[in-house]
This record gives structure tokens, sequence and C-alpha cells, in this order.
């Protein structure tokens, strides 16, 4: 059921998985990943990612795990003493996205953990440009400060709550008979 839910996003650019901890986020969106057999660049987050540098340092290395050749000139700009602005290395980073395979996933695990506007600017831009090849999968605590609003009317936001990872009562009655 969970998965057919992941699928079902894959049209938009969105999906975002929101519950408290314990729901089962990244095992869910781990498993997804493993039965769909997609292309896939995992970047889990902490609070040190906040720093909007490490943050674009720690995404193009993870994207280069779809493909090596992504982001190599975004990487070289945010090394460099003098750092152009984050849209102007955003913007390289995209038109290397259209090289990634159809159906490729780019996952933010804990995005909670990050507190930084700049940030959520970062992912924003990156939502508003991103290739239609590749889908944005979010696992978080909470709701993020990006147009959720404005995505979900344009029909790009997928959303599964606390209420949709809970056990069905024929899942958890499954569940029990198996371990008998």
């Amino acid at each position: 059921r969970l998965i057919d839910r992941m699928n079902s996003g894959l049209h938009g650019r969105l999906t975002l998985v929101s519950a408290p901890a314990g729901f089962g986020k990244t095992t869910l969106i781990g498993e997804w990943l493993a039965v769909g057999h997609r292309p896939a660049a995992w970047l889990s987050l902490d609070e040190a990612d906040s720093d909007i540098a490490r943050f674009l340092l720690y995404l193009v290395a993870a994207l280069q795990k779809i493909d090596p050749g992504i982001g190599q000139e975004a990487a070289a700009a945010l090394q460099s003493p003098q750092a152009p602005p984050f849209e102007s290395i955003l913007t390289t980073l995209l038109n290397d996205l259209v090289e990634v395979p159809d159906g490729s996933v780019l996952v933010l695990d804990d995005y909670h953990l990050v507190d930084a506007e700049a940030v959520d600017r970062a992912v924003a831009f990156l939502l508003e440009h991103l290739p239609p090849h590749l889908h944005l999968v979010m696992a978080t605590r909470e709701d993020p400060n990006l147009p959720l609003a404005r995505l979900r009317a344009q029909g790009h936001l997928n959303e599964l709550r606390a209420a949709d990872l809970r056990f069905t009562p024929s899942e958890a009655a499954e569940l029990f008979s198996r371990g008998a």
C-alpha cells in the first residue's frame, strides 16, 4: 500500500514523508527504492548541514552516486575562495541533472535537522527547476519551510503523513499472525 503511494507521487516533483520519530519514514523510503530499483542519491542530514556550502557539497556528492560526472563544476565553484552566488551554483548543478537517468530519485533524509533559510531557499530553487525525470523525496519530522501549498495546488506534491504510515487493522492482523 505504501509502496503504491510512493510510486503514485513520481509524476510530481516532491514526495514528503512527514511523521514523528519511529514511524518508519527512512525504512519505507529505503524499501521503496530497493523494490523499484531506481537510481538514487541519498543524503542523510544533520544540524551541521545548515551551512549552505556544506549542504551543497554533500548534495553534489550524493548526486554523484547516480552519475560521477554530476556537479563537478558546482563542487569546484563551492571550494573556490570567491564562490559565486548559490543560485549560480544551483543552476550549474541543474544543468548537469538533465543527464540523470529517467526515474532517478534524490532523497533528503532527516530534513527537520536543518535549520537554515539559505538551505530552504536552495531546496525551493531546486524544486522549482527540477528536471521532470528526477524526483525529490524528503523525510522529516515537521513540515519544511518550502512552498508546499503551491506544490500541492500544482499537483506536484505527494504527501505521506503519520496516519498513512500506521498499520491498517488488516496489516496489523497479518503481522501478528506471522509471529504466532
